[in-house]
């Protein structure tokens, strides 16, 4: 995962500084109210993120609003973060939506500031073994009977969460575009605490607290 992950931020960054003048030279052709982009990063992690961003009445303003969404079998992909621990499950789904407000307080609009809130449910399936109990009535008397069997439970997730990120996007023709972030934000995880649940750290499901973000985008403009 180090190695591919560390080809996509080494290919970004090149493409961020090696084009910067693309954009200026085409900028009074057509101005651009929407944009439609993907972050690569998420399909290392069996999952997928659609960024729509349309310009508000201020041309430095943008509003994004972000799909996302997950589909994880056990042992499916050997660097999903689900798997940090030694916890097996059967699979975990998910889906999120996120909305930010993005600034880009210079002309030239590339660097940005964005801050936004996100809120996701999760589904996660597996197995346990123990003793299930059963009731049956006979003349009117309820009885109860147990069995030693293996069950399949599901703990669900439900996150919002908030972020302050800065950010810089390149435009190397008139309608592709690049876009990297980094930022800080709280994340805060609902769940059932009777049922299994991954440790309190930084990527799981059950984490409580500041994050740390970071990615980028490619897509175009509309």
């Amino acid at each position: 995962m180090k190695r591919k992950t560390s080809i996509f931020l080494l290919l970004f960054t090149a493409c961020l500084f090696v084009f910067p003048e693309a954009e200026a030279q085409n900028e009074t052709r057509k101005t651009f109210g929407n944009s439609l982009a993907v972050q690569p990063l998420y399909w290392l992690n069996n999952g997928f993120r659609i960024d729509y961003e349309r310009r508000l009445k201020n041309p430095s303003q943008w509003l994004q609003v972000s799909a996302i969404g997950y589909y994880v079998e056990n042992e499916s992909n050997p660097w999903d973060v689900w798997t940090f621990s030694d916890f097996s499950f059967n699979e975990v789904w998910g889906a999120g939506l996120e909305v930010n407000y993005k600034w880009f307080p210079f002309r030239r609009q590339r660097v940005y500031v964005s801050g936004g809130l996100s809120a996701s449910h999760f589904n996660m399936e597996y197995d346990e073994v123990g003793y299930r109990y059963t009731s049956y009535q006979i003349d009117g008397l309820t009885y109860y009977e147990s069995q030693w069997e293996n069950y399949q439970v599901s703990q669900r997730f439900n996150r919002i969460g908030t972020n302050l990120c800065t950010g810089i996007q390149n435009r190397p023709t008139r309608r592709f575009l690049i876009d990297g972030y980094v930022g800080i934000g709280f994340m805060y995880s609902f769940y059932d605490p009777d049922k299994y649940h991954p440790d309190n750290y930084l990527n799981s499901l059950s984490y409580r607290g500041l994050t740390l973000t970071a990615g980028f985008r490619i897509g175009f403009r509309l």
